[in-house]
């Protein structure tokens, strides 16, 4: 269904070319991701309907928008996802959170690791190992699942519900210990319960005597592009401690995304080698 928009999208004053930022004018305006009637889209920038016609039609054309000719609408095309993964490799996402993730590694003593989302699970690429005489030990490069780890679900989460099913479709769901939740319906209402929390437990499901408490941290969209997480001994992640530790990621993880959203709009700088 063709939707309205409520914000006017101004075209920038800045643009050398007219036709540049109108189109792009229109590209915001399709920026919430559902679709536009032509109508809504010319009343959005203040263009004119014949004009708006022939940018969008052109934006159609060269593949950066998408037209639904019964409903008269348009919404943007899945190239911007190729362009938006082009942008998030810039981001060092290692390089924003590594302060913060030794200051939690310092603050709890314990380890905590970065990870990052993969197709069919996710990727630690760093790991700090914690303080304490008895600990957890993980490795940057292991692998790890989304149904039971606590790094995982923090990312499961926040994805679409087609991308955990197509996890859920990939075959039953491994039980790594007598713990692990393997039945998609009962996973489903933990996750449910990470994105009221804001960030996912996980006790002896993915290695008896170990415990693990994650969040994500966000990118410029509002997508989750990755997660930190602090694990332990079991016998140190009682209830008390897992809030706790849950409420410290929330924090500190919230000044990591807020670095990803600045990184994302500084101008791209090239290194030179002093002469």
């Amino acid at each position: 269904m063709p939707t309205g928009i409520s914000e006017k999208r101004r075209i920038p004053p800045e643009a050398r070319i007219q036709s540049i930022g109108r189109a792009k004018a229109l590209l915001d305006a399709m920026s919430g991701g559902g679709w536009v009637s032509l109508r809504g889209l010319a009343d959005a920038t203040g263009l004119a309907k014949t004009t708006t016609f022939n940018l969008v039609t052109a934006l159609v054309d060269v593949g950066l928008a998408e037209h639904d000719p019964k409903a008269g609408a348009y919404r943007l095309s899945l190239q911007h996802v190729v362009y938006g993964k082009a942008v998030e490799r810039r981001l060092d996402i290692a390089a924003i959170a590594g302060p913060h993730l030794i200051r939690l590694c310092a603050a709890t003593r314990e380890t905590v690791n970065l990870a990052l989302p993969a197709p069919t699970d996710c990727v630690i690429v760093e790991s700090l190992e914690g303080s304490q005489s008895l600990r957890v030990s993980s490795y940057s490069g292991t692998r790890a699942a989304y149904h039971s780890t606590a790094c995982g679900r923090a990312l499961l989460a926040f994805q679409t519900t087609a991308f955990r099913n197509v996890i859920y479709g990939l075959g039953p769901l491994t039980a790594e210990t007598a713990r692990t939740v393997t039945d998609p319906e009962a996973l489903e209402a933990l996750l449910a319960e990470c994105r009221e929390a804001g960030y996912a437990t996980e006790f002896e499901e993915n290695e008896i005597g170990g415990a693990c408490v994650a969040a994500p941290i966000f990118g410029p969209g509002g997508e989750a592009v990755a997660s930190v997480s602090i694990a332990g001994p079991a016998a140190r992640f009682d209830a008390a401690t897992m809030t706790r530790l849950g409420t410290l990621l929330k924090a500190r993880l919230s000044e990591i995304t807020a670095g990803l959203s600045e990184a994302s709009i500084q101008p791209h700088r090239i290194r030179r080698t002093p002469s």
